[in-house]
């Protein structure tokens, strides 16, 4: 083999890894950058915008979640309430249970951090965006094909105070098993342990 066809490959190896990306937020992207100036925003065909959320110019990258924005009079983590409602699935894959299954999860998720599902305090709007099917055939991919054949899943969440002020926004997805209802699970905990935080 050639030198040249060598690098030939290589180049397209690190391409595809790249198309094939999990989803969500560039995860060595610095604590900080707007979600607006992202790929991920540039890519609104397979990364649906406006599912939960519907001003992004506050989003920003985030710990523990891709991309988050919560109002600094907030402490939205605090023990209370909160009202869970249903979810919607806005993504280009049809799932009947999918919904329902993150929106069990995310009370679960809430309940586990204090916030029990209740009508009185905040209320969460959320819906999915984006999912993916587990692959074997993304197995091949270098370094990163155990992770990228796994099911993936984009969750869009809107947090709202009693008057119905949005105080937090989160726009979050990741990859667990072989079905999207495993990757729900993940990206819910994620979300709950990331409002737990603030």
């Amino acid at each position: 083999m050639s030198k040249k066809l060598i690098i030939t490959v290589l180049l397209l190896t690190i391409s595809a890894c790249s198309a094939a990306r999990g989803g969500g937020g560039d995860d060595d992207s610095p604590r900080g950058k707007r979600f607006l100036d992202s790929d991920e925003a540039k890519e609104s065909a397979e990364y649906k915008q406006g599912c939960s959320i519907t001003d992004y110019g506050n989003l920003v990258a985030a710990d523990g979640v891709n991309w988050a924005w919560v109002d600094p009079a907030t402490k939205i983590g605090a023990p209370a309430p909160i009202e869970i409602l249903p979810v919607k699935n806005r993504s280009n894959v049809t799932d009947t249970a999918l919904a329902g299954n993150l929106e069990a999860d995310l009370k679960q998720a809430f309940e586990r951090i204090g916030k029990p599902a209740g009508k009185k305090g905040l209320k969460a709007d959320s819906c999915i965006y984006w999912v993916q099917r587990a692959d074997p055939a993304r197995a091949w991919i270098p370094y990163a094909g155990g992770h990228m054949m796994q099911a993936g899943i984009g969750v869009e969440l809107t947090i709202f105070d009693a008057s119905g002020r949005p105080v937090a926004k989160i726009r979050h997805d990741g990859r667990q098993g072989m079905a999207p209802s495993e990757a729900a699970a993940e990206v819910a905990d994620d979300i709950a342990n990331y409002v737990r935080d603030h």
